[in-house]
């Protein structure tokens, strides 16, 4: 037995939701007679938070913010614009504009509190900026425009950008700064109450709380549409996470898309949860593929039907393709969004960790890296997972590469003679010791089986062996 093997949980311990860090967001703007003009700063694509996302400006609460005597977050917003863009703002010249709290889809959170205050005239951004390595590029331009952009597909945002960026864009030339930092602090408490989280134009997304496997904590249940809209994966029954869903729904429905169905990408409780009462709640059939409706118990009166792989969903302005991509489960399924290039991926990806192949559950390796290898192959932009942040495409490759080379370290841990399954999954995911068993067995023998499947390993009673 290696030694790691030892200190292994059996049982993936519970996570817990990261709690958000104090920040301040600097928002420099200009009165022009044309629209408002702001500051904004595009991350630099190895950014743990926001990677290659067009932004305000800000950071992170530190020690010597707080010792100034000043406000520690009026101190942060001047310190942090003074070293991204060299702009010096004086701590008393910020403006309260409202308060944000990160969604918990992201590992990486912030309360920040969000400030306004002018450029100076004359004053333009440098190029390249003073700290490229965390600020790539830097704009002074028309809120009006890069909503534009955004909504062209041109320019990726921040999530939190568009909503407060139409505030600036409604500002009247002339008007009173304080006027604006009002507007946008409603715009916050809006946020926060009923948030709308639309990373591509039309694709909400809202993280609902739910059982779901470590390290994630949520489930994004995501509505995509435009004068139509679906909701996918609602993976809670937690009556307060309901009643969120109900105000993002609500939300999205008075902003003129018409809910036409509860979708699911599959059978598992976290994507489910919350299936049945919303299709009642809205009166809306359940779509998922055959086998996923088989799997579950639904009341007799709820209408349901299955989507069938190539189906087309016609969302008024948006259309969803509907892709079978089993693996991770029966009747998988993914909604390739073309117009949008995105991918709603269901368990097919996500940033947070590995995805789990459980034989047991109808889990296939094959299958799955089949399915990898098709999704990829629409070389999509976005992948919108059901947790944690979205993924680029290209993050495809890297995964189905990762699974290979893990099955090449299942394959080297076989011998000539039979060795048992928690020998091979020791020595196949050693470089993980914080791995559970119960995961680490059970991805080691859907690799197994994969194997076994091309005549590279053999089961025997007491174990597995290499192939002949």
């Amino acid at each position: 037995m290696l030694p790691a093997m030892e200190s292994r949980p059996s049982e993936p311990r519970p996570a817990k939701c990261p709690e958000p860090h104090d920040s301040a967001v600097g928002i420099v703007v200009r009165d022009r007679p044309s629209g408002w003009e702001v500051l904004l700063g595009l991350r630099s694509r190895h950014s743990r938070f926001l990677p290659g996302n067009w932004a305000f400006l800000g950071g992170r609460l530190e020690a010597a913010d707080a010792a100034s005597g000043d406000d520690p977050h009026r101190r942060c917003a001047s310190r942090e614009v003074a070293e991204e863009t060299g702009l010096e703002i004086e701590p008393a010249a910020w403006i309260d504009a409202g308060t944000l709290v990160t969604p918990p889809l992201y590992p990486l959170r912030y309360r920040s509190r969000f400030f306004l205050a002018r450029a100076p005239e004359g004053w333009r951004p440098p190029d390249p900026p003073p700290i490229p390595e965390e600020i790539e590029a830097l704009r002074m331009v028309s809120a009006g425009e890069v909503l534009r952009q955004w909504r062209a597909g041109e320019v990726v945002a921040a999530p939190i950008l568009p909503p407060l960026l139409e505030v600036l864009a409604a500002g009247a030339a002339g008007e009173a700064l304080e006027a604006r930092a009002a507007a946008l602090e409603l715009a916050c408490r809006r946020q926060e109450d009923c948030h709308r989280i639309e990373f591509v134009p039309g694709i909400w997304c809202y993280p609902l709380e739910s059982r779901t496997l470590p390290p994630a904590t949520h489930t994004n249940a995501w509505i995509p549409g435009a004068t139509r809209c679906v909701l996918i994966d609602p993976g809670s029954d937690v009556p307060a996470q309901l009643a969120r869903l109900e105000k993002v729904v609500e939300r999205r429905r008075s902003e003129g898309a018409d809910l036409i169905a509860v979708v699911l990408s599959h059978h598992h409780p976290d994507h489910v949860a919350g299936a049945v009462w919303s299709a009642q709640r809205w009166g809306v059939p359940l779509w998922a593929h055959r086998q996923t409706l088989d799997r579950l118990e639904l009341p007799g009166a709820l209408p349901v039907a299955p989507l069938t792989d190539g189906a087309w969903i016609d969302l008024g302005g948006i259309d969803l393709e509907v892709l079978a991509t089993p693996g991770h489960a029966p009747g998988h399924l993914v909604f390739h969004c073309p117009t949008r290039s995105a991918v709603v991926c269901g368990d097919l990806a996500s940033r947070l960790s590995t995805i789990l192949i459980d034989p047991s559950d109808g889990g296939e390796m094959d299958a799955y890296l089949s399915s990898l290898e098709r999704v990829a192959a629409l070389e999509p932009t976005w992948l919108f997972p059901a947790h944690g942040p979205p993924l680029p495409g290209r993050a495809l490759a890297r995964l189905i590469e990762h699974r290979l080379d893990r099955q090449r370290q299942v394959e080297q841990a076989l011998g000539a003679f039979p060795r048992s399954l928690r020998e091979i999954a020791g020595q196949a995911y050693r470089d993980t010791p914080s791995a559970a068993w119960s995961l680490i067995e059970t991805q080691t023998l859907a690799h197994l089986q994969h194997l076994e499947s091309q005549g590279r390993a053999h089961r025997y009673s007491g174990g597995w062996q290499r192939g002949r």
